[in-house]
């Protein structure tokens, strides 16, 4: 009998990171911009890109990065993950490594530069003194605002509210004005002003360095009041707009409400590995509707968990999240554990990466994935299976549809010296206990808001499990829930006067309880990656800050016959 290798591989616990992005203002030059990524509640900075900044001065050895501004010393610990200002403040854990980039905790930076800090979703402003407007003029067709300070195109959004000719300008972060002017609707809260006012028409804004112009382009808009509509095409499906109200906030949800046994529900891949506009992509696929769906890195828009459409695993990694789950005469939401067995000539290996930039042992490649394959020979054996799952090619090829391209360390490769072309490899998706169907649909998303079979003990335990951005962030949210009728709800909620802001966990639970009888809801990602597209347009709020670029998404079909 041949002798049984057993590979194990360790499972890499992730950390809640995600690309997000630091401005720094100034009086005297244009923002300056520099990679930031989050952890929990903080943000943490590329330390690379301080060079920017005049006469800073870095270095760095194999234990230790040394930065020098204005006279002070910054020193970073790359083993510890500590830092201390000139040698005597130290702060624990405020070192983040990732990919060998060096990242250095928000409150660490602002008291080393001596700047303050703003924190929006995804953005964090620093600044030695809060901009202030100088100057306000409004006319028939132009709304100009000067400022005392350069200002970042992320610091302005210019909002029309639902459809009621009313629109919202938010500047961030700024002082309180000193002189309102007539006809302008104003309040401030939290370093951002809000300027309300009424139109007609469409507008453009221009941000030119310290002078902000919102200009009229005399395209008439429609004013119509009607927030509500309800439209309903076939059996099975039903799709709503309409208002709530929660806590004395307005909110907008676009709904739809889907029967699984009469339409098709399919996980879509925008162009895995690239970065494909998701409108155009969206048009050329033309489902019937769609949302954004899993949560993803936007520096690599590598997505976050396990993904399986049309009963093809498409994505694997070692995140833990709950995840919808459909099958024959099966609708779920729970945590479900996956391991992708492969057995090569008796020599059993654990896949932990597909379609995935994620370092690993042993990785797998679909013709899903469209980007860039970069690992090289030197590191993997490559392995192209063609549809029969037969071994077609030792050599690195992207692969075509119906193949497999399997990478293992090359570490491995003198157990592997009699695999030969025509080798058959049998490949063997292992499911947790709880899982006893094939599933044709398999998306993870969270956290979990309902659901009948837990205790009020593992609901709690959920909500401690997800950063404090996740649960008590006010953003726009996406939702996927089951009702009491076994049919799929798919929604985005967002303010209706402001729709950047939205629900944080506990208001988007009360509101699921308000609105419906839900047997089991989960949250899929939200901010600025909710979208909800249908008829062939993207019906939601969108602004410049409006993630173009969302890598999955749950989308409704036609079923074929």
């Amino acid at each position: 009998m041949k002798k049984l290798i057993f590979l194990f591989f360790l499972t890499i616990i992730a950390i809640n990171l995600f690309s997000e992005e630091a401005i720094f203002i100034s009086q005297k030059t244009p923002p300056l911009r520099m990679e930031a990524i989050k952890n929990q509640d903080y943000f943490y900075i590329n330390v690379d890109y301080l060079s920017k900044f005049d006469n800073m001065v870095i270095n760095r050895t194999s234990r230790i990065m040394y930065i020098i501004y204005n006279k002070n010393v910054l020193e970073i610990s790359l083993n510890d993950y500590y830092s201390k200002i000139n040698f005597i403040n130290k702060y624990n854990d405020s070192v983040l490594i990732v990919d060998e980039s060096v990242y250095i905790r928000e409150d660490v930076l602002s008291i080393f530069l001596q700047l303050n800090k703003f924190k929006d979703i995804n953005t964090i402003f620093f600044y030695s003194e809060i901009p202030k407007i100088t100057n306000f003029t409004v006319s028939t067709s132009e709304i100009k605002i000067e400022f005392n300070s350069y200002l970042s195109e992320d610091s302005i959004t210019l909002t029309k509210i639902a459809k009621d000719g009313d629109y919202l300008l938010s500047l961030k972060p700024v002082a309180p004005m000193e002189r309102i002017p007539n006809n302008i609707d104003y309040s401030y809260s939290n370093n951002t002003a809000y300027l309300r006012f009424k139109s007609d028409f469409n507008y453009d804004v221009n941000l030119n360095g310290k002078n902000l112009s919102i200009i009229i382009d005399k395209k008439a808009t429609s004013t119509s009041t009607e927030t509500d509509k309800t439209t309903s095409e076939n059996k099975g499906f039903h799709y709503i707009e309409r208002t709530e109200e929660l806590n004395g906030q307005r909110l907008k949800i676009y709904q739809l409400i889907v029967d699984p046994k009469r339409y098709q529900i399919k996980v879509d891949l925008n162009n895995l590995g690239t970065r494909s506009d998701v409108y155009s992509f969206l048009k050329d696929k033309n489902p019937i509707f769609s949302v954004n769906a899993s949560f993803f890195d936007p520096q690599t828009l590598e997505p976050v968990g396990n993904i399986i459409s049309e009963g093809t695993l498409l994505h694997l990694s070692s995140y833990s999240r709950p995840a919808l789950i459909i099958g024959p005469n099966f609708l779920d939401i729970d945590y479900i554990k996956l391991e992708y067995q492969i057995n090569i000539d008796n020599l059993l290996f654990w896949i932990k990466s597909i379609n995935s930039t994620w370092k690993g042992d042993v990785k797998l490649y679909t013709h899903h994935y469209k980007g860039s394959i970069t690992e090289t020979e030197d590191d993997y054996v490559f392995l192209l299976i063609d549809e029969n799952n037969r071994i077609v090619s030792k050599s690195r090829k992207t692969p075509s549809e119906g193949e497999k391209l399997i990478l293992i360390d090359k570490k491995y490769e003198k157990y592997m010296e009699n695999i030969s072309l025509g080798t058959k490899v049998n490949f063997t998706l292992n499911k947790s206990e709880n899982l006893s169907i094939d599933p044709a649909l398999l998306l993870e998303g969270g956290p979990i808001l309902i659901h009948s079979k837990y205790t009020q003990d593992q609901l709690d335990a959920e909500k401690k499990s997800y950063s404090n951005g996740i649960i008590y962030g006010k953003a726009p949210r996406t939702v996927v829930a089951i009702d009491k009728d076994g049919n799929i709800n798919l929604m985005v909620i967002e303010g209706l006067d402001n729709p950047e802001t939205g629900l944080t966990y506990d208001e988007t639970r009360n509101l699921l309880f308000k609105i419906g009888e839900f047997e089991v809801a989960m949250m899929l990602d939200g901010g600025s990656s909710s979208i909800v597209y249908y008829k062939g347009e993207i019906q939601n709020f969108k602004n410049g800050k409006t993630r173009n670029y969302i890598p999955v998404l749950l989308s409704v079909y036609e079923k074929m016959p």
